[in-house]
């Protein structure tokens, strides 16, 4: 066997370095390519200011007497003279003036803008209409010790609704069904009530058997978005919470509308129409709009 000479030997172990060092460069280089930046989301303020400045006012009536015990609020809920049943903070009976307050929820987008969801233990509800009523003389509420009627218009009347009332946790209304029945009439449903609050008249539809939805977005942070389900053929409106629906049955066809507000005042939306039939998660991105183009959808529901 031949023996390399000693200037072979050289060349051949410089060539060996060379070769080893831009392998190993190259591999470092790949090692260090900087990963892609996460997108920034686009961030909102609390939609409840923009929803506040929508909704139904309160409406007040002072009733100066008899002849003005019956009230007929904007949207034609009706109320009987109540005055006998009245009491102050002592318990005692009132006099004349005192003042009536209301307020009517009988569409969808009235109860939106209210965050008036019609939803009972986890069920759907079917409405026909939300309203509170409450009472105060010299600015102190007073409370009620027998029943008082109300009647709520309706041109359709559904013989299966009853009276559901509504107590306000702080952060959403707990409805409850009271176990009464609705006289129906020409005008709509009469009933009674010897509790003030809200008050809603409803069907449960729900069984607690369907699927959820969850949102979630690449481009917007939905932690101050309002997040709203409504079901046009029972007109129940479902409130999101945590970014995740309540029990839907299936085969519900539901329109979603997400809303919010950024620093700047610019309002934001996300619409869209379809049927439920599983546990769904739906990536949403919102789109800048204007107030009357979002009010002239929530019309359209």
């Amino acid at each position: 066997m031949k023996k390399l000479n000693l200037t072979t030997t050289l060349f051949l172990a410089i060539f060996f370095i060379a070769i080893t060092t831009i392998n190993t460069s190259c591999k470092k280089d790949r090692i260090e390519v900087p990963e892609e930046e996460e997108q920034e989301l686009n961030e909102y303020n609390s939609v409840n200011d923009y929803l506040d400045s929508k909704k139904q006012e309160e409406q007040d009536f002072e009733i100066t007497g008899p002849s003005n015990d019956t009230i007929v609020g904007n949207q034609g809920t009706r109320i009987y003279g109540m005055k006998s049943c009245l009491r102050d903070v002592n318990g005692d009976t009132i006099d004349y003036p005192f003042h009536v307050h209301l307020v009517e929820l009988y569409t969808p987008k009235d109860m939106i803008y209210w965050q008036m969801p019609t939803v009972a233990n986890g069920n759907i509800l079917e409405t026909d209409g939300e309203i509170r009523i409450r009472s105060t003389k010299n600015g102190q509420d007073l409370s009620l010790n027998c029943p008082f009627s109300f009647e709520m218009p309706n041109a359709a009347t559904n013989s299966n609704m009853t009276l559901f009332k509504g107590t306000d946790n702080g952060t959403f209304v707990d409805w409850a069904n009271s176990g009464s029945n609705f006289t129906l009439t020409n005008y709509g449903y009469l009933g009674s009530t010897s509790t003030f609050g809200w008050l809603n008249a409803d069907m449960q539809i729900g069984n607690g058997s369907g699927s959820t939805i969850t949102f979630a977005s690449q481009t917007d942070n939905l932690t101050n978005v309002g997040i709203f389900i409504y079901i046009p053929a029972t007109r129940t409106v479902m409130q999101v919470y945590n970014l995740t629906s309540g029990i839907i049955p299936n085969g519900t066809a539901i329109k979603i509308v997400l809303m919010a507000v950024n620093a700047n005042g610019q309002l934001f939306s996300y619409t869209e129409s379809r049927t439920t039939n599983a546990n769904t998660t739906i990536t949403v991105s919102l789109n800048s709009t204007t107030d009357t183009a979002l009010t002239t959808h929530l019309d359209a529901l």
